[in-house]
């Protein structure tokens, strides 16, 4: 073997030398990376509350109604990363904003969470101190179906549930606006005759809403809504996708989100908005997804 190629392989062996040093040593420093990533996405994402303000114009909406607000919150699945203590700050937050209404879309209680009698006291009388000016309306969600705790909180904190009903509702004049909700898309609830039973033949079409919201967890539902004349319909489920990173959002795997699953949509004539919701899905883990509370305005022009 000549001198030259000795060299050579010398050479070849010290630079795999130096690469697998330099490996081992940015190795610690991935993982430090990836600790801290994850004790973000975990304990300080999660739990980073953002209030998000829309302004919606709709010539639909009656003179009356021009300034009216709606405060919608979804998915708090407590025990995921909302806890009962939580509950205050989330109350604090809604009330500041003054809203005329409060609409809750769904899954009060995580999924296998068992909660004392204490606890569903607790949640009654911490959800009860939410006070709009007029009421508080709430649909189920796929874990509030056949679920007591979510039939005695909200019916003792004072909410109407309107699955499969609907609520007319008047501000300051005689024509009213229409709240629809229907329930679980995915434990197939929904009763469209029920929910969309007003109007009927002996409504007054002077004083009929011409204004129509819808409340349904799954924003899939959307697709089933053609008929209907909705102007503003809002959602929750989908978390806008928690782990919220090009290729890996979570997006794909959400039975009743698979179509619809970001923030905000126009289908048609009706604007769909999608709450981030407050708690967490399975893997309890936010990422460029922050949790929210949403407040609607509604002007007329």
């Amino acid at each position: 073997m000549t001198k030259k190629k000795t060299k050579t392989k010398k050479k070849e062996k010290i630079k795999e030398e130096y690469k697998e040093k330099s490996s081992f040593k940015i190795f610690p420093y991935l993982l430090l990376i990836v600790g801290l990533v994850l004790i973000y996405a975990r304990y300080i994402e999660p739990r980073n509350i953002k209030i998000k303000d829309y302004s919606i114009t709709d010539s639909h909406l009656p003179v009356s109604f021009d300034g009216f607000s709606i405060v919608q919150f979804s998915d708090l699945k407590l025990g995921s990363t909302i806890n009962v203590d939580d509950l205050n700050s989330i109350v604090e937050k809604i009330n500041k904003l003054k809203p005329d209404i409060v609409v809750f879309t769904g899954d009060l209680i995580d999924k296998n969470v068992k909660v004392s009698l204490k606890e569903k006291e607790d949640i009654t009388k911490k959800l009860g101190n939410i006070d709009p000016l007029i009421g508080k309306y709430s649909v189920k969600g796929d874990m509030d179906e056949n679920n007591a705790i979510y039939d005695y909180v909200i019916t003792y904190s004072g909410f109407t549930d309107i699955s499969n009903n609907y609520e007319l509702i008047y501000y300051k004049g005689l024509t009213p606006i229409v709240i629809y909700g229907l329930g679980s898309l995915n434990k197939n609830d929904q009763d469209y005759t029920k929910a969309f039973a007003y109007p009927d033949e002996k409504e007054d079409p002077k004083y009929m809403a011409t204004y129509r919201i819808l409340l349904a967890h799954e924003p899939d539902t959307i697709e089933k809504t053609n008929n209907y004349n909705i102007s503003l319909m809002l959602s929750g489920h989908s978390l806008n996708s928690s782990i919220n990173i090009p290729f890996i959002k979570d997006k794909y795997n959400i039975k009743g989100a698979a179509s619809y699953y970001d923030e905000k949509y126009t289908v048609g004539q009706t604007k769909l908005f999608i709450s981030s919701g407050l708690g967490t899905n399975k893997y309890h883990l936010r990422i460029n997804s922050r949790p929210s509370i949403s407040v609607f305005r509604l002007y007329t022009k």
